[in-house]
């Protein structure tokens, strides 16, 4: 193989496909990028953990010589990062690989390609099709809230629901719950007895979706079926292994008829919770929310350590509250919403608040004891 290539756009590429090898494995192929050419102006960057496996089409390349060669995803990427060339090219013989710059030279150990264990992702016919942008956001707002190696198996993914042009995605860990809704460009789901089709996507495999998401107006298509999810735009083919069980029953977790709502600013009331958390250790993960008429007065307290207080002006004219929160459940949630205002719906003290951003986007967080 001798090729000719943008640098930036073969490390996007390589950058993606080492995002997913192992870091452990006694199968050192499944730690390598599989580079080969299948036409007179593509390169193809494929590589797999054995779950997931990507497929990355590298356009707009010079192809003297065509050929394959399997490569480590991560040296190979940390090569492309530190080069200072728009384009390199890539000269291979047997299981080595030479990539010159104009003052650079490096020569890479390879291994064999026919040993990869991957085929081409198979061509489906697309069941959705969806914004870039809206399916980026969704994931963004659901995926720190899944469980990580949790025993209960199918809650280490995001559940996702399917009916008409609707799509809805949840995460959960059992302490916190975040749900969103969004739209679909397009749908062709299978028919069922109510219209629903669902699914539990491993949250790696979301990452792995989300970061292919390059331009948010483009249109992208996934493909459900009863053990495997596709994902496909312009550039990027991803196909993986689904979760395998059955999700909780999430509507039952969120709670209903809160009288008590609060509109906080989304910077404030994360300024104000970083503040806090800062005199809270791993024993006393908690800070105290005290609601009176627009005010909220923020608190934590650990014998060892000290104690602080924020009081922030928020628009609210309920019922006295005293609530405790884990400072991180609030912290993560306020990262990824982007909108500057936020409403925070609560019953009593004693039981779970409910953060919503519009009409879309619901947080389901579980009090603590303060």
């Amino acid at each position: 193989m001798k090729v000719k290539i943008n640098r930036a756009a073969l490390h996007e590429a390589v950058h993606l496909a080492s995002s997913i090898v192992p870091a452990r494995t006694p199968k050192d192929i499944l730690k390598c990028a599989k580079l080969q050419t299948e036409d007179d102006q593509s390169l193809y960057v494929i590589a797999t953990d054995g779950d997931i496996m990507v497929n990355y089409r590298v356009p707009q390349v010079e192809i003297e010589q065509h050929g394959q060669i399997a490569l480590p995803a991560d040296r190979l990427a940390s090569i492309l990062y530190e080069a200072q060339d728009d384009v390199v090219r890539i000269e291979q013989d047997e299981a080595t690989c030479q990539v010159y710059g104009k003052s650079s030279h490096f020569m890479v150990y390879g291994f064999d390609p026919d040993d990869f264990p991957v085929a081409m992702v198979e061509e489906l016919p697309e069941q959705i099709e969806v914004q870039a942008g809206i399916l980026r956001r969704m994931i963004r707002m659901t995926a720190f809230a899944v469980a990580k190696e949790s025993s209960r198996y199918a809650i280490n993914g995001i559940y996702c629901e399917c009916k008409g042009k609707r799509i809805r995605m949840v995460g959960t860990d059992g302490r916190r719950l975040a749900l969103i809704d969004g739209t679909l460009s397009k749908a062709d789901l299978p028919e069922s007895e109510d219209g629903t089709t669902s699914v539990i996507v491993p949250v790696k495999v979301m990452h792995t979706i989300e970061k292919a998401l390059m331009d948010p107006e483009e249109k992208v298509q996934l493909h459900f079926t009863d053990k495997k999810v596709t994902f496909s735009n312009s550039m990027v083919k991803i196909a993986a292994n689904l979760v395998q069980g059955r999700y909780p029953n999430y509507e039952e977790v969120i709670p209903k008829g809160a009288q008590n709502k609060a509109t906080i600013s989304t910077e404030s009331f994360l300024s104000a919770i970083r503040q806090v958390a800062l005199l809270v250790n791993e024993s006393s993960r908690g800070v105290k929310l005290e609601f009176t008429a627009n005010k909220i007065h923020l608190s934590s307290s650990t014998p060892e350590a000290g104690n602080a207080e924020v009081d922030i002006e928020i628009q609210y004219s309920d019922n006295d509250i005293i609530i405790g929160f884990n400072p991180d459940f609030v912290t993560d949630v306020l990262r990824v919403i982007e909108e500057p205002e936020l409403v925070l719906e609560m019953i009593d003290g004693n039981r779970p608040g409910l953060i919503r951003v519009g009409k879309e986007y619901q947080y389901v967080i579980m009090p603590v004891n303060v």
